[in-house]
């Protein structure tokens, strides 16, 4: 855990790089995975689907087990990610799951670039995502999830230039319908709130479309919580 932990980019990194991607106009896709994306990517391969199914929060997530082709879906757009948030966390569904889940689907944790799982509350911290979005001239931010309309609202009040909130994303099963709905806007960065399909979403908003994507997940909640940015 100690070795994963070393290789975390940090928040203030994370922000730099989002900052070069948005002046040179390259892609970047930061995805993070949680104890959900875990469990999705070990169907069949390290745990069976009936044992899976007992973590009774993964509909909340927009999984319902078994859902093989999510699966490889989300291992795929772990492979193409630019930067992987994980979970440092030794309970036996977060961190040690996670790695004999990559190693099943060969995906070699050591080659992925990493972050901390909690990067979009860290990004949260020191004003760092907002004074990014403020920064002349300000970025097109597109806003997807279930609960963007509360959360446009919010960043619009903070000056924040959100061009589309879009809404609802339907589970795993949603993403290519939402991801169509994407794009037809022009925008810089997208803050994505859809739980295990956020990772569909962010690296194919990045590599499909050349955009910087953030799977935001509950740091949109956060920002509702406390109706300010």
């Amino acid at each position: 855990m100690e070795e994963l932990e070393k290789r975390l980019i940090t928040p203030d990194d994370i922000i730099a790089r989002m900052s070069d991607a948005y002046k040179l106009k390259k892609k970047l896709s930061i995805v993070r995975l949680g104890d959900g994306e875990a469990l999705a990517l070990a169907q069949d391969l390290v745990l069976p689907c009936k044992e899976i199914r007992k973590r009774n929060f993964l509909p909340y997530a927009g999984l319902v087990v078994p859902n093989l082709k999510a699966r490889d879906e989300l291992a795929e757009s772990v492979r193409r990610a630019s930067i992987v948030g994980v979970a440092i966390n030794s309970t036996p569904d977060f961190t040690p799951l996670l790695k004999k889940a990559l190693a099943a689907h060969r995906i070699d944790i050591n080659k992925l670039q990493l972050t901390n799982a909690c990067i979009n509350y860290f990004l949260l911290e020191n004003n760092r995502l907002k004074q990014l979005l403020l920064k002349e001239p300000k970025p097109r931010v597109l806003l997807v999830g279930n609960k963007t309309d509360k959360l446009a609202g919010i960043m619009r009040k903070s000056e924040i230039r959100v061009i589309a909130a879009i809404k609802p994303v339907m589970g795993v099963r949603d993403w290519r319908r939402v991801m169509k709905i994407i794009t037809q806007y022009k925008f810089d960065i997208a803050l994505v709130s859809a739980g295990i399909a956020a990772v569909m979403l962010s690296e194919k908003i990045a590599n499909h479309m050349n955009k910087i994507s953030l799977d935001f997940g509950h740091a949109a909640n956060e920002i509702i919580k406390n109706n300010s940015f």
